[in-house]
């Protein structure tokens, strides 16, 4: 995935974003409900096991810190600094993705589709002053990291992409989130991968075979 398919990836997410928004975040979180996609037990037991491999449980930044500091401790061997910063890029890119997340969540106040559900009231509540949706966490967490190594490896960009689009409907699929919460969060990852590849004038690894995706 080079840089210009990560600029289209920001141009599609964010008029998906919108056109949730408007037209398809709450008749998907009506069929979510119809269906009991809350109780599937498949797609909550399969998003905590994620959790946990990604260190959730430990702390919610763990992985970003797992990242960042073996980027430092590699610098100590200049053979291994491409590593290095190959870590600091996706650790970086990784870090202000999920920070940006959590401070937009903090504006915007979105609740919750079970939440909306639960009051009976079908406004999109976008603005409150209470709520955590908007955008998500989890996304911001998994695609955080999908664009990093999708750019430094673009063969492997298919594989990498498996977990990062199951998390985005999982989330939708047990109400815990509207389709546009995921979909932003898609645009900020890919926004900041664009960022950081500038700021650290990163290349796909050495040996990747570069493509037109």
């Amino acid at each position: 995935m080079n840089k210009r398919w990560i600029l289209y990836s920001i141009i599609a997410a964010l008029v998906l974003t919108v056109l949730g928004l408007f037209f398809f975040d709450q008749p998907i979180a009506a069929f979510v409900q119809r269906a009991g996609g809350r109780e599937s037990a498949f797609l909550n037991n399969a998003t905590t096991f994620l959790e946990w491999v990604s260190g959730f449980p430990i702390a919610r930044y763990f992985l970003t810190y797992v990242l960042l500091g073996m980027g430092a401790i590699l610098f100590a061997w200049k053979s291994a600094r491409a590593a290095a910063w190959m870590l600091l890029f996706i650790g970086s890119a990784q870090f202000v993705t999920r920070l940006t997340v959590a401070i937009l969540k903090e504006v915007f106040h979105r609740l919750r589709p079970f939440e909306v559900i639960a009051a009976g009231n079908w406004d999109w509540k976008f603005f409150g002053d209470h709520g955590s949706s908007f955008p998500s966490g989890h996304s911001a967490h998994f695609w955080g990291l999908f664009f990093p190594l999708a750019f430094l490896f673009p063969r492997y960009r298919v594989p990498f992409l498996i977990i990062p689009l199951f998390i985005a409907v999982a989330r939708v699929g047990v109400n815990d989130h509207w389709c546009s919460d995921v979909i932003c969060s898609i645009a900020i990852a890919a926004l900041v991968t664009l960022l950081f590849i500038w700021l650290f004038r990163m290349k796909p690894a050495q040996g990747a075979k570069a493509s037109g995706y």
